[in-house]
């Protein structure tokens, strides 16, 4: 397929790298973006200018608002998340940062005008807390001829090592929206990606968190309460990733006041402390912020994002994990750098990103559009959940029958070698 694609915002780039990825490699033909994202999209423009020889327009459209896109087929962008982030503390439906998808589809839609433009958000986009920025990402699409396709799933399904819930929006110039196929695939061990060697010249091999683990107090409790001399050894008590502050409260059949006299009689006052605090929020009826250190364990890690890439440990190397581990997580190159003279400083921008193998598959989605494969709905506003595998007229508000014979034909038909059943 001779297909043109580009990104607007596109963050560090995870989005684009599994286009590429969906593309065999394929660069975009320019990218746009807004100044006050500069910061997160330079990892992106400096890894495939110095790694992949990419000479194209990077452009910053408030700077430049009269720079005449060229027009391609396919255009994609990560816009800022959040608006909605169930982790952010000023998210909600009217929140500022959700005007970046709008800004953004006026402008794609209205001008550039791509047979498909498709994006990523928090889950909530895809629920009731979301319902009226994505009605209102409906209306634009259906002002400007384009159908919408909420498509909700979790990396997890993409066979990466984490769960991490997400929402992307497809629009297509259509008067219906796509039904796109299910995605499963196995999820990789997450300790086998801990595993792989460490390369004493990366200069992302570098630790998010330069404390040993056994000097935190969470650790050191667990490892008493199991009698483990190492972390790799703790590790084995555990059949499934585990937050040991969670673990710790009732894990060993004793309550928090119980761990806090613990934690004095160990030099450990100060958690103690919190661990007393904890416990007078729950006698309010109140519940406790827990994330915190972590230990992998099996398939996935939750979600990588918050405190984790501080305080996930590594049971290989006992020690807290590595930027590049965190990068590897994310399934992003081994080429792939973060800039700057500070990179632990932008840890976070790691965060704020779009696994490359699950961005991979939603390329793949609107490839199998682009060529003729999917049924098309019979309405502009479709809600699809690749966890549950229901589709949702959204005008109509009824769900199609995910297994009719005409469904179960056509995701047999075009699903993925790797696909599991």
């Amino acid at each position: 397929m001779n297909l043109k694609y580009a990104a607007i915002v596109p963050l560090i780039g995870g989005e684009v790298l599994g286009t590429a990825e969906a593309l065999n490699g394929q660069l975009p033909e320019y990218v746009l973006s807004y100044t006050p994202f500069k910061n997160n999209d330079e990892h992106y423009i400096n890894y495939i200018r110095t790694q992949k020889g990419w000479s194209g327009d990077y452009v910053f459209l408030d700077e430049d608002p009269d720079y005449v896109a060229p027009h391609v087929d396919v255009v994609l962008t990560t816009c800022p998340c959040a608006g909605l982030s169930s982790f952010s503390t000023t998210s909600s439906e009217n929140s500022a940062t959700n005007d970046w998808m709008y800004r953004t589809a006026e402008y794609v839609l209205g001008t550039i005008k791509p047979t498909v433009f498709w994006g990523e958000n928090a889950p909530r986009l895809y629920g009731n807390s979301g319902k009226k920025v994505a009605d209102r990402l409906h209306e634009i699409g259906k002002e400007l001829g384009y159908s919408l396709n909420l498509y909700y799933t979790e990396s997890r399904l993409h066979g990466l090592s984490q769960k991490r819930p997400r929402t992307f929006y497809f629009f297509t110039k259509s008067d219906t929206a796509p039904i796109f196929p299910w995605h499963r695939k196995e999820e990789e061990p997450v300790v086998d990606l801990l595993k792989i060697p460490k390369d004493a010249e990366d200069p992302m091999n570098v630790l998010t968190n330069q404390e040993c683990p056994t000097a935190n107090a969470w650790v050191a409790y667990n490892m008493a309460m199991t009698g483990s001399k190492t972390i790799r050894e703790l590790s084995t008590h555990f059949e499934k990733t585990t937050n040991l502050i969670v673990n710790t409260d009732g894990g060993y059949g004793k309550g928090l006041l119980e761990v806090a006299d613990w934690m004095d009689a160990n030099g450990f006052s100060h958690t103690a402390n919190r661990a007393r605090a904890m416990q007078a929020k729950l006698d309010d009826g109140k519940g406790y912020w827990a994330h915190g250190v972590t230990l992998p364990k099996g398939n996935s890690i939750p979600a990588f994002i918050g405190p984790l890439p501080y305080f996930l440990i590594n049971p290989e190397t006992e020690k807290y994990i590595t930027i590049r581990d965190g990068l590897r997580l994310m399934k992003m190159p081994d080429d792939f750098n973060l800039v700057g003279d500070k990179p632990l400083s932008k840890i976070n921008h790691i965060c704020q990103n779009v696994p490359v193998t699950t961005a991979r598959d939603m390329m793949l989605n609107v490839l199998e559009y682009l060529d003729g494969k999917t049924i098309n709905g019979d309405c502009s506003y479709i809600k699809q959940s690749n966890k549950n595998k229901t589709v949702v007229r959204v005008t109509l508000d009824e769900t199609y029958a995910a297994n009719t014979a005409e469904l179960d034909e056509f995701f047999h038909l075009h699903k993925h070698k790797t696909d599991i059943q």
